[in-house]
């Protein structure tokens, strides 16, 4: 197999040789850094070429077809879920570990006691709130609009996959029943 092609078997021992260099050349954390990226950005990649094709299909006049759907149901899915990771991380990390030195940086005072009477306020998962007093919240406003947008886009992607997919197959399956001599129906 080797003797059959072997620009393809220097080519990966080269790209072998490079990966150990870079490991040891700038450690395993930039290693595994670059591969994450790498594979991020083939995803990104992948969802951009579905949302392409049902934008392209939409335009075509195509929107009947369940390929349509389900392409945009699995580009809008993945993106609107970044969005809430996003989103949610800021909302999570506003004021860091350090409330006071937090609260300092915005030039608002620290009310402990206001956050010890209200602590569960500031515990729950959904609306985001991190106050230093009663008047200010290190949470950006933006950020509970925006997770609870993205999360309704993220629900509406998948459930229009689904469907779709679900679709999709049923079309395939009438398609199969069909006889030779009668039109197919188009997907």
């Amino acid at each position: 197999m080797g003797s059959r092609n072997p620009e393809k078997w220097l080519y990966l021992s080269g790209v072998a040789v490079m990966g150990l260099l870079m490991l040891f050349a700038i450690g395993w954390p930039a290693v595994v850094l670059a591969a994450v990226a790498s594979a991020l950005g083939s995803v990104g990649f992948l969802i951009a070429r579905a949302a392409r094709r049902g934008a392209s299909a939409l335009r075509a006049g195509k929107g009947r077809r369940p390929g349509t759907w389900l392409a945009l149901g699995a580009a809008t899915a993945p993106v609107a879920l970044l969005g809430l990771l996003v989103s949610y991380a800021v909302g999570a990390f506003a004021g860091a570990l350090d409330m006071r030195k937090a609260c300092m940086v915005q030039q608002e005072s620290y009310d402990a006691g206001y956050r010890q009477q209200h602590a569960g306020e500031m515990d729950h998962w959904f609306p985001l709130h991190n106050k230093c007093n009663a008047d200010f919240d290190l949470v950006p406003g933006w950020v509970n609009p925006v997770v609870a947008i993205c999360a309704g886009l993220v629900a509406a992607g998948v459930i229009t996959a689904a469907v779709a997919a679900v679709a999709h197959i049923a079309l395939r399956r009438k398609q199969r029943r069909c006889p030779p001599d009668l039109p197919r129906v188009d997907s």
